[in-house]
C-alpha cells in the first residue's frame, strides 16, 4: 500500500483518535437527512481540522435542496473539514446531490458522492463499491478509471458477506451478518476458496435441493483489493475503522 494512497477511516469515539493518530482522514458521520427531509447536525468532535463532515441517509424526503446544502457546507467550514462524504444513493436524492455538488464547489469543499449518483455531481469524487458478484474486479475499476479519472475515482472496502442461491438472475444476494455467516459456515463445514476475479472468498452448499453461493470478504481479500487498487492507480480508499483495522492499518 504506497504513500500516495489518500485512506479515510469511517470512525468515531477512542477510534477516531487512533485515526488521527495514524495520520488517516478522518470521517465522522454525524449528520443526517433527517426522517423530516432536513439536515440536522449531531455534536462534532472538537478539533476536526482536515477531516471530512459525513452525512448518512436517514430515509426521510429532502426539504429545500439547496438550503440543505448550504446548511452542511455551513456546517463543514465551522469545523475546517476539507470536505463532504454524502453516504446517498436514492434515486430520491438526485436534486440534492447536485444542490450540495453546486455548493462545495463554490466553497472550494471535496464532495464524495457514490457512483450511482455520480452523474447529478460531476465535480465531486465519485465513491464505487469493491463488493461485486461477477465479472471481474479488476475490469470493472479499469472501466471506472477510464470514465472518471484517478483523480475522482474513490474505492470503498468493506467486510461483505452475500448468500446466493443457484441460479441467481440478480446482482445481490442475502446479507448474512456475522453470526449468521459463522453459524452457517460451521453448519455446513464447505471448503473455503479464493476467487481471483471477484477478490473475494467464497464457499457453496446445499440446501432443500437448492445449490447456494456464499461470497464474502476478511482481512486477506480487503488487503489483496487494497493492492489491486493501488496498483491500478485509485487514490482514494475508504473503510470503516474495524474493517481497517483487520487490514493492519492501526
Amino acid at each position: 500500500m504506497t504513500s500516495n494512497i489518500h485512506w479515510m477511516i469511517a470512525a468515531a469515539g477512542a477510534d477516531a483518535q487512533q485515526t488521527r493518530q495514524a495520520g488517516f482522514s478522518w470521517v465522522h458521520f454525524c449528520s443526517r437527512l433527517s426522517e423530516e427531509g432536513t439536515f440536522s447536525l449531531t455534536a462534532l468532535p472538537a478539533g476536526s481540522r482536515g477531516d471530512y463532515l459525513g452525512i448518512a441517509d436517514s430515509r426521510g424526503i429532502p426539504k429545500h435542496c439547496a438550503a440543505f446544502a448550504r446548511e452542511a457546507v455551513c456546517a463543514a467550514q465551522n469545523r475546517h473539514c476539507a470536505g463532504i462524504l454524502a453516504d446517498f444513493e436514492r434515486p430520491l436524492l438526485q436534486e440534492l446531490t447536485a444542490c450540495l455538488n453546486r455548493e462545495t464547489q463554490q466553497q472550494n469543499l471535496t464532495l464524495f458522492v457514490p457512483l450511482p449518483l455520480a452523474d447529478y455531481a460531476p465535480h465531486a469524487q465519485v465513491i464505487a463499491d469493491t463488493v461485486i458478484s461477477g465479472g471481474s474486479l479488476e475490469e470493472y475499476f479499469s472501466n471506472l478509471l477510464s470514465r472518471f479519472g484517478e483523480h475522482r475515482l474513490a474505492a470503498q472496502l468493506t467486510c461483505t458477506c452475500m448468500d446466493f442461491p443457484l441460479p441467481c438472475a440478480s446482482p445481490s444476494g442475502t446479507v448474512l451478518t456475522a453470526k449468521q455467516f459463522q453459524t452457517l459456515r460451521t453448519a455446513t463445514g464447505s471448503a473455503v476458496f479464493f476467487s481471483r476475479e471477484l477478490c473475494a472468498k467464497y464457499f457453496t452448499y446445499t440446501k432443500d435441493d437448492q445449490a447456494h453461493f456464499v461470497l464474502f470478504d476478511d482481512a486477506d481479500t480487503l488487503q489483496a483489493k487494497a493492492q489491486l487498487l493501488t496498483r491500478l492507480g485509485v487514490q482514494y480508499l475508504l473503510a470503516v475503522y474495524p474493517d481497517a483495522k483487520a487490514m493492519g492499518l492501526f
